[in-house]
């Protein structure tokens, strides 16, 4: 087996390189950082590698033909810095959708095109990691670029983020966001009460509907050994609880146990008392 050799160089994040005759475009920090033209890559430099011949690499081309060459290193290097602070390896279709979204993005600012984020606050909570990372990119574009990027930007990038972790298209990480939303909605008009999205409890309501749908999605129930005695002590908010698993139920195609609906009533009767 031979070693990549640098056919051409994108920019420090990315060059097409050969290896055995075959073209391959090879990503990761600094790769290209002091080498020319038929040099060797050293292999601690490459994070992915993506060979022309797959649609999904006609794609990538695309992209390395029609965006900014710094959109790509920036997008390279923020994709990097996830898979360092995650510990984990991000699926290679980011490698298009984050630096096709945030050229998206500086166009539509340039433009004066404005996209609110209406799940901001949701998804600071329910991806605490990734909004993280997210708003750490944010930075990165406005401080290479000179650009403004406004903070529904760090909710678009952090889907970006979540989804490649989860192998997933961005849709489907906005399509859990807004169930979860709609779940909110209902718990709000059953109780007859706003939330203060900046409140906490706001947070430990999405967050412990985060972690109850955790557990039913991936069929790991737990006992409530409180049950009965919820039941017959707090039987308006277990009432108001089945009412909010069946609206679970529907959105997410699950099914809700008694002993989740024992500890949302629980939760509903914390949130009347504050």
């Amino acid at each position: 087996m031979g070693n990549y050799i640098i056919k051409k160089i994108l920019n420090n994040n990315a060059v097409i390189a050969t290896k055995d005759d075959v073209e391959v475009i090879l990503t990761g920090k600094a790769i290209g950082f002091d080498l020319k033209k038929d040099s060797i890559i050293p292999n601690y430099r490459i994070n992915s590698v993506f060979v022309k011949a797959s649609s999904t690499n006609e794609d990538y081309t695309s992209i390395l033909n029609s965006i900014d060459k710094n959109i790509l290193g920036i997008s390279e290097e923020i994709i990097y810095m996830c898979e360092e602070k995650l510990k984990v390896k991000l699926n290679k279709a980011i490698h298009i959708s984050l630096p096709d979204h945030i050229s998206f993005a500086i166009t539509r600012l340039k433009q004066n095109i404005k996209i609110e984020n209406p799940f901001l606050k949701d998804l600071a909570i329910l991806y605490p990691k990734e909004y993280e990372l997210a708003s750490k990119a944010v930075s990165l574009v406005n401080n290479r670029l000179g650009i403004r990027f406004p903070d529904g930007e760090i909710g678009f990038i952090c889907l970006h983020i979540n989804a490649a972790i989860h192998s997933q298209n961005v849709n489907e990480s906005i399509s859990y966001t807004k169930k979860i939303n709609e779940t909110i909605t209902l718990i709000s008009k059953l109780l007859k009460r706003d939330f203060d999205k900046n409140s906490m409890e706001y947070v430990r309501t999405v967050t412990h509907l985060k972690f109850m749908l955790e557990r039913t999605l991936s069929g790991k129930p737990i006992k409530n050994p409180l049950l009965n005695s919820i039941k017959k002590e707090f039987y308006h908010e277990f009432d108001t609880g089945i009412k909010i698993a069946l609206k679970i139920e529907s959105l997410f195609n699950v099914r809700v146990s008694e002993d989740e609906i024992g500890y949302i009533a629980l939760h509903l009767k914390r949130l009347c008392e504050i």
